[in-house]
């Protein structure tokens, strides 16, 4: 699987559960699970940045369970975010909330 096809698998399976749309640079998420995000968070991320963030892509139970810690990872971090903190960031080091654009 190429970077790109595990960027869309990724972004088809936050799909189900938030309303997105696509912004550069990567989505913005408006609701999760039907619960409005307000103002929406900007989550930073796109082929190279999930790669780094999950490294090489494994077998397809592996790659499912990493996604899935992966989604796990944003809705916390969409629960515990302070007031202002309106980006997501997803680099090699993990998921981070930020008040301004990285």
């Amino acid at each position: 699987m190429d970077p790109q096809e595990r960027f869309d698998r990724f972004r088809s399976a936050l799909g189900f559960r938030a309303d997105l749309a696509d912004t550069s640079p990567g989505l913005a998420l408006a609701a999760l699970d039907g619960e409005p995000i307000d103002p929406p968070v900007q989550l930073h991320v796109d082929a190279a940045s999930l790669t780094e963030h999950l490294g090489a892509p494994a077998d397809d139970d592996h790659e499912a369970a990493r996604l899935q810690s992966l989604l796990a990872q944003i809705e916390e971090a969409l629960l515990v975010r302070e007031h202002g903190e309106d980006h997501l960031v997803l680099d090699g080091a993990g998921l981070r909330t930020a008040s301004s654009a990285p």
